[in-house]
């Protein structure tokens, strides 16, 4: 299973998409004439959105490298180093950002590294998701180069983490000058254009989206989400060239979308876990029912029994209500095996087995019984909350249901019978469930004993 990420998108999730997608753009529609708004300071702000970019990078391409290693798909093991570039980019701007954690920022950081890891981590996303797009069909998962692809796969997560960290070094070792000019004055429609890193930022960001939506043609659930959440980088990006002033209305929701560009991956990378989760536990439950399951009559097998009416016996100990356990027996079956062989026995052990649950779902009295293959010929109705005349009068409508089958059989009579022998723990006498089966037992041998296609029961109580 390769996952409901790199699935195809169905239509409610792409119009699910597509709404986020364009309250993201109305959202720049209608901030970016009021960017330069001030509002009142909030100086935790800041560190509290890097932090969160951090947490939720970090998270997403832990998610996105245990996809790469579970599908081979190069492409989630090149969206993780985008992810992991970004995580490392933002703590280190955390890290040297003025007043955060020092007066100068930490690590020796120079009057504008804070500002340069700011453009790289806003430039490197959108340049490490087109390398996503390029390697979406360069690197297939081959069974003949598996361990190359391995290396390789790992290799985009990693190498973007490490680039981030050379860039950490190159910032507080060269004195580079501000990437960002003073456009206080500025009208806002030059406002991009005079910021160059500004407007490499969103060209990257609006060729990021174009590739993925040439060459991914919104096909599978993961193209939808990357567009969301570049659309946001863009918007971060646009309203932060706008205003680079801190405290303004440009500045507030850049950074709230610089939170939903890696958290809305997140979130759908942990409802697709989810999903498989449940979709796990389904599988596991089905896997459970059918090895409970007698693969020739369909009815439940002899390790359900055991489990079953050891747990049904308890049950009715506590809460003081009867038992009653029928023990059938295909009457002369060696016989019919040697004269049509096995796979009419096979067939005649199958109708013998649906007569038998087909009776017990038209006229059990209470839930919670079932017919169970207890082993060659050999059946067992188990019946709780079943008082000794009704598990007698069941056991005789089974006994006739299958005589009514028809079949043909070398014995005398003409046609395949069952005996059945009944057995009912008594609401106040005390009993196991082994006293239990072998008073049925006991109860069948009589039935035989006394010529078979009949129904004997051992009596109302066992101790």
């Amino acid at each position: 299973m390769d996952g409901l990420l790199i699935g195809p998108a169905t239509r409610r999730q792409a119009l699910f998409a597509s709404v986020c997608a364009f309250a993201i753009l109305l959202t720049l529609a209608l901030a970016a004439p009021r960017a330069r708004d001030a509002l009142p300071g909030i100086a935790p702000f800041m560190p509290m959105c890097a932090l969160t970019v951090f947490t939720t990078s970090s998270i997403a391409a832990f998610l996105l490298g245990a996809r790469f290693a579970a599908t081979r798909v190069a492409m989630l093991a090149a969206l993780g180093g985008a992810y992991a570039f970004t995580a490392i980019t933002v703590a280190l701007q955390l890290l040297m950002f003025p007043g955060v954690f020092a007066r100068t920022g930490l690590f020796g950081a120079l009057p504008n590294s804070a500002e340069w890891m700011w453009v790289f981590w806003h430039a490197g996303f959108p340049a490490l998701v087109i390398v996503a797009e390029l390697v979406r069909k360069r690197l297939p998962a081959s069974p003949f180069a598996r361990e190359r692809l391995d290396a390789r796969g790992w290799l985009l997560i990693a190498g973007p983490a490490a680039v981030a960290a050379l860039l950490g070094v190159l910032v507080t070792h060269v004195d580079l000058a501000s990437p960002f000019r003073d456009v206080a004055s500025a009208a806002p429609a030059s406002a991009i254009a005079d910021n160059l890193a500004g407007l490499v930022i969103c060209a990257l960001n609006l060729i990021a989206i174009a590739l993925v939506l040439l060459k991914g043609r919104l096909r599978l659930v993961l193209d939808w989400w990357i567009v969301v959440a570049l659309l946001a980088s863009l918007v971060d990006a646009a309203l932060n060239t706008l205003s680079i002033e801190r405290f303004t209305v440009g500045w507030y929701v850049a950074r709230v979308f610089s939170m939903f560009a890696p958290g809305v991956l997140v979130c759908v990378l942990v409802w697709e876990v989810t999903t498989l989760y449940r979709q796990l536990a389904d599988e596991h439950a089905t896997l459970i029912r059918a090895s409970a399951r007698d693969a020739l009559t369909h009815v439940y097998n002899r390790s359900y029994f055991d489990e079953q009416f050891r747990e049904a016996f308890e049950r009715a100990v506590r809460s003081g209500q009867p038992l009653s356990l029928v023990m059938l027996d295909v009457d002369h079956f060696k016989h019919y095996n040697d004269a049509f062989g096995h796979l009419h026995g096979d067939a005649c052990l199958g109708a013998v087995a649906g007569a038998l649950a087909a009776t017990l779902a038209s006229t059990l009295p209470a839930p919670g019984g079932f017919v169970a293959r207890y082993g060659g010929e050999e059946f067992a109705l188990v019946l709780p909350d079943t008082g000794a005349d009704e598990a007698a009068a069941l056991a005789e409508r089974a006994r006739a249901a299958v005589e009514q089958l028809g079949i043909p059989s070398p014995a005398a009579g003409g046609y395949v019978t069952v005996s059945a022998g009944c057995a009912t723990r008594d609401a106040i006498v005390a009993s196991s469930p082994n006293a239990l089966i072998e008073a049925a037992d006991a109860a069948l041998y009589a039935a035989k004993q006394a010529g078979r296609n009949r129904v004997s029961h051992a009596g109302a109580s066992f101790a």
